[in-house]
C-alpha cells in the first residue's frame, strides 16, 4: 500500500465526493474507489475532447497540487 499526500482542502473534497458516490451506490465507498472513479471520469471526458482541467476543477482549487504530487513522487522513489 502506498501513501499519497494531499492538501487539507483536496482531502475534504475527496471525502465529499466519496460521500456522494456512497449515496448513489448505496454501499460503502473507499477513497481508493473515489479516486478510481475520478480517474475514469477524467479519462472518459478527455476522450470526448472536453476540457482536460475538468478533474482538477472537480477537486476545487488545485494550486500547488501538481508540485505537491511531484514532490511526493520523488520522496516515494527515494529522492529528495
Amino acid at each position: 500500500m502506498s501513501t499519497i499526500r494531499v492538501s487539507k482542502d483536496v482531502k475534504e473534497r475527496l471525502f465529499e465526493i466519496s460521500a456522494e458516490l456512497q449515496l448513489n451506490e448505496g454501499k460503502r465507498v473507499s477513497l481508493n474507489d473515489t479516486i478510481r472513479y475520478l480517474i475514469e471520469f477524467y479519462e472518459n471526458n478527455k476522450k470526448k475532447e472536453k476540457d482536460p482541467q475538468l478533474l482538477l476543477s472537480l477537486l476545487g482549487s488545485a494550486k500547488g497540487v501538481k508540485e505537491e504530487l511531484e514532490r511526493s513522487r520523488k520522496e516515494d522513489e527515494g529522492g529528495s
